[in-house]
């Protein structure tokens, strides 16, 4: 609420509705909580149709809107305004300013007309958490098959399963140790189980999953979606609670078509992430 409550005296007039800047982890659900505390309107939609590392990966900046005024809160009090010239310089400094403050803040961005909010939003994103949540539900409840059925709500390929054997993370010294430049950096090995065995899978992640390699040729690569969920469960796996002996199943999955114009490619693509190969779209799984 403090950096709503911040923004909406930057901008000089009353904040109509919220809208989610991602569909993943935490992000995705502080939202829910301001519009709970205002009252206003929750926009079933976001800015990525997945989880993305930096500021500037959002379909807004894609339709030209600037990520600041921005404003960043932490839990101690502090509030810090951004006017940038673009949206990576939000993120550098952005970045920056977050890792002094513990490595955890909280923002409100973005800010944008409703006409151009029906231009960019990634549409459906909050009711398709939804399902997927009543879709892992019910197959539990029902002694199904989690992964299955969560697969078949996202047309998703079952890319991989096997048990994690090594997981490689980038460090840096000081209180932050586990990030480098205020990301987890790393990369996750799988060997293969039943149908996979004698097969293996390795998955480079920063926050989120990029590309995944099996048997050493490359499968998926960002934007398209790359999964971990618990084999049994189906539950997901994020990138910070990797632990090695996990039996996971690897699922992928297309990406907003937003995200496959040549603009899109370049800002999320896996050449931006330094990776020497293009992008080839996923199909969607019949």
């Amino acid at each position: 609420m403090n950096a709503f409550v911040a923004l909406e005296k930057l901008l000089g007039r009353k904040i109509d509705a919220v809208l989610c800047g991602e569909a993943g982890g935490v992000n995705s659900m502080t939202p829910f909580v301001v519009a709970a505390a205002t009252g206003l309107p929750l926009v079933d939609g976001d800015g990525m149709g997945r989880a993305f590392p930096e500021l500037q990966m959002e379909t807004f900046a894609l339709a030209g809107v600037s990520a600041t005024p921005m404003v960043l809160c932490d839990d101690k009090g502090n509030t810090v305004t951004f006017e940038t010239v673009s949206n990576r310089w939000t993120e550098r400094l952005a970045r920056a300013a977050t890792v002094e403050m513990g490595g955890s803040a909280l923002l409100a961005f973005y800010s944008m007309s409703g006409a151009k909010a029906k231009e960019c939003v990634v549409r459906g994103t909050l009711t398709l958490c939804e399902s997927i949540g009543r879709t892992l539900r019910e197959a539990k409840a029902n002694h199904g098959e989690p992964v299955k059925a969560l697969a078949s709500l996202l047309q998703a390929h079952n890319m991989f399963e096997g048990r994690i054997v090594d997981i490689e993370r980038r460090t840096v010294g000081g209180f932050f140790r586990r990030t480098v430049g205020g990301f987890a950096r790393g990369k996750v090995i799988l060997n293969g189980t039943d149908d996979w065995k004698g097969h293996e899978m390795s998955i480079d992640f920063q926050n989120e999953f990029l590309l995944a390699m099996r048997d050493g040729e490359v499968v998926v690569t960002t934007p398209d979606l790359i999964s971990l969920v618990d084999a049994e469960t189906g539950l997901a796996v994020t990138t910070d609670s990797l632990r090695y002996g996990q039996r996971l199943v690897c699922l992928a999955y297309p990406c907003n078509p937003m995200w496959r114009t040549p603009l899109g490619i370049e800002v999320a693509g896996p050449r931006y992430f330094k990776y020497d190969v293009d992008y080839q779209p996923l199909a969607a799984a019949e």
